[in-house]
Formats: structure tokens, sequence, C-alpha cells
């Protein structure tokens, strides 16, 4: 348990000079036709990240409320955007609630405020087995979420869909994940490329993760991931309380 805390700690410490730094501030000073997909795939790896910890579904009328902070090691190769700007490793915060519907299926919505970005989102899950915390009983789930963005220089919406498996025991539980994120991006202002403006781009990426959630305490939960979101190494964190 103290290692589990010691891994999270680190990547909230990792984590903490991306987010204080200003990530998006360089989008017009640097945009230009070659590196607007690069940047939109980061962008939507990120706003894919941290939106499930377990396969098991919540059950009808439980709810779940947590921080999780989603990020990635270091810009993809070509998003001269983030990597002009002087950003290396890079992630968003954020808050997220959870309730539990009937039919085994979960609702949730999500949301931050940060560094100019303004970002809404929310989705639904539908567990494929009855929830259950039978030790190793295996649970299953089909996750989808949307997120719309909003910033000064630019706008984006994007769409991600998992599908998730996780089993283990009520104070342990490992989880895998596989889905993809599809991106939409508008250039609002370009100063380096003003003919960017108004200049959409689309894209459809692959996501993997692999990541253990514990509870310390009856209701208190930590988890830690690891993310390959477009061949793009990167880490996922959680703490929250769940019933």
């Amino acid at each position: 348990m103290r290692s589990l805390f010691a891994v999270l700690c680190a990547v909230l410490l990792c984590a903490s000079p991306a987010l204080a730094s200003d990530q998006y501030g360089g989008f017009s000073t640097y945009a230009d036709a070659a590196s607007l997909k690069p940047f939109t795939r980061d962008l939507g790896g990120i706003l894919g990240a941290a939106t499930f910890h377990s396969g098991r579904a919540l059950g009808f009328s439980g709810f779940d409320i947590g921080a999780r902070v989603g990020g990635q090691f270091y810009p993809s190769k070509g998003d001269q955007i983030l990597r002009k700007n002087g950003v290396r490793a890079f992630a968003l915060p954020w808050v997220q609630a959870e309730i539990g519907l009937p039919f085994k299926i979960d609702g949730f919505i999500r949301g931050v405020s940060y560094q100019g970005l303004t970002v809404a989102g929310g989705g639904l899950r539908y567990g494929l087995y009855s929830p259950s915390d039978k030790p190793w009983a295996p649970q299953v789930l089909v996750s989808v979420v949307g997120h719309s963005v909003v910033h000064e220089d630019f706008s984006a919406s994007h769409f991600g869909a998992n599908l998730v498996f996780s089993s283990g025991t009520p104070r342990f539980a490992p989880y895998l994940g596989a889905g993809f994120d599809r991106t939409r991006l508008v250039v609002r202002s370009s100063k380096l490329d003003p003919s960017l403006d108004g200049a959409e781009v689309t894209t459809l990426e692959s996501r993997f993760t692999a990541g253990l959630r514990v509870k310390p305490y009856q209701f208190t939960y930590l988890s830690l991931a690891y993310t390959l979101a477009h061949g793009q190494s990167g880490a996922e964190a959680g703490l929250g309380v769940r019933f």
C-alpha cells in the first residue's frame, strides 16, 4: 500500500510542472498546417484519459465522485505547437461525478476550466455482466464519452469509446481497457499562418490502458494506470469515493 501511495504521488508530482505551465498558450504562435494533426492527436489523447478505473458497473443508485489526472510523457513527433512552446510532459486534471442507473447503466459528467481551456464532457457505461463483488469475478463494460472544448485560439470536440475488463477483490482490482479517440479541431486564430483560420482537422486513434485500483478504506479508492494513446505513452491517476 505504501508503494502504491508513493507511485501515485510520483505521477502527480511529475504532472505538476505540466499543469503549472501554459501548455496551449503557444497555439496561435506556432500552429501551421503540418502540426495541426499531431496536435489534435495529442489533445484527443488527453481528453480521452482517466474516464474509467474498473470494469464493474456502479449498480442502481451507486455513485462515484473524485479527482482525475491524465497525462502524456511527451508530445507526438510533428506536434510543433507544443514542442516549440517548451512543453514536455503535459496533462489535464478533472473533476468527475458518476451515478448508477437501472439496467446496468452508469452515467457520468466531468469537466475542467484551466489554462485557457474550458472542457465539459460526459458519457455512459453499460455493464455486460451484473455488478459483483465476489473475489476475482470478471467484470466487463462498454464506455462511451464525449467532450466539448473551447480555447481562445481553437475549439474541439471529442468522442471516445472503450471496452473495459477488471477482476480482483473488493480491495485490489487490476483493469484493462482498449478503445479509440475521435477528435475534431477547428482553428480560431493562427498568427503564424492566418490562412488557417477556420481550418478543420479530424483524427481517429487507438487507446490502450492497464491499471490498478485499490481501496485503502471502505469507500475510498486510488487508481493508477499506464496508457498508450495514438502510440504515445502516458499515465492516469485518480482519487475518490465510491458507493
